[in-house]
């Protein structure tokens, strides 16, 4: 029976799911449905978040309803952008 060798420059190639870049951040739509493929969780503020948590509970995503009142009582208010690195 042959091994097979994984080099280690290949456990660095990891695709991690992004917001797309054409994310319309004041179109609830555009963030509920990247919110519902696990990105674009930079786009939930102060002003949005009770209706996406409206939203994902009507849309059976209770996960993604609780993180979502997981955020809101993490919020102290202000809707800081995260510094851009």
């Amino acid at each position: 029976m042959q091994t097979a060798t994984l080099k280690p420059e290949a456990l660095a190639q990891v695709d991690l799911p992004s917001t797309p870049p054409d994310t319309d951040a004041r179109n609830i739509d555009s963030i509920y449905d990247n919110l519902v493929h696990g990105v674009g969780h930079e786009h939930v503020t102060e002003a949005n978040v009770e209706e996406l948590m409206r939203r994902a509970t009507a849309d059976h995503h209770p996960v993604l309803a609780e993180e979502l009142r997981e955020w809101r009582s993490n919020s102290d208010g202000k809707d800081e952008k995260p510094a851009a690195g």
